[in-house]
């Protein structure tokens, strides 16, 4: 079973990323705003996670439905930020084609496939459910980023008390992904998570037919750059 089945679908996953929540504030309106869609637009959020975005979106007028592969995920969601919801796999999306203006895609939720054919996959179902002129938003973590805040500590367990979880990282032998364990609630969990370059983001957006129109370095919009901590692609459907 691929990693992300379990890892996401654990009442520990909520413990782990507790401090995403307190990053909500500041993501989703800046998010929302580097999406740059009209009022009444119809927005898929994927995956929506327990909707920590949610409000912003749509606090922007914006029509959204979420889905996600987590029943928890979505049970919180529900609870909490009432939308239409359905539990789904990337690589077959439970929607007829054109019927969205965009689709958001936050946190380096892309790359979780072991085979770059279901990861472009995932990107191709994108496309397919993108109106022509539709946009799609992926958030990416910058590699350049990441390969330097790994230095010197990669291997190593890492304490994070407060959050009460222990997190060691590395990148795997063809250093192509990044193998996170993690200990928390006195279970072992492992993501497992490609990491591509600038020019492979930009490969599979084309392939996908959903050339990139603008990339940004950080929530700010300030321009990327190969060492930015985040890499945000707005991609348009031909």
């Amino acid at each position: 079973m691929d990693w992300f089945f379990r890892d996401f679908d654990h009442p520990a996953y909520f413990t782990i990323y507790a401090d995403k929540a307190a990053d909500a504030g500041l993501e989703g309106p800046a998010l929302t705003a580097l999406l740059d869609l009209p009022r009444g637009s119809r927005v898929l959020d994927l995956p929506c996670g327990w909707g920590r975005l949610n409000p912003y979106l749509c606090a922007q007028g914006l029509e959204i439905f979420g889905g996600d592969l987590s029943p928890l995920n979505l049970m919180r969601h529900q609870a909490d930020h009432p939308v239409p919801l359905v539990r789904l796999d990337f690589r077959a999306l439970p929607f007829r084609p054109s019927c969205a203006d965009g689709v958001f895609c936050a946190f380096t939720s892309w790359g979780y496939f072991a085979t770059e054919e279901d990861n472009l996959r995932q990107i191709t179902e994108f496309a397919r459910v993108l109106r022509p002129g539709g946009a799609l938003l992926l958030d990416l973590a910058g590699r350049s980023f990441l390969q330097s805040a790994l230095a010197g500590v990669e291997g190593d367990w890492l304490e994070f008390p407060e959050d009460g979880y222990l997190e060691k990282a590395r990148w795997s032998p063809d250093g192509r992904r990044i193998l996170t364990e993690r200990l928390c609630q006195g279970e072992a969990f492992c993501h497992d998570i490609w990491i591509p370059t600038d020019s492979e983001v930009r490969a599979c957006l084309h392939l996908a037919g959903l050339p990139v129109s603008q990339a940004y370095g950080g929530l700010d919009g300030r321009p990327w750059t190969q060492q930015a901590e985040r890499w945000i692609y707005r991609a348009i459907k031909d």
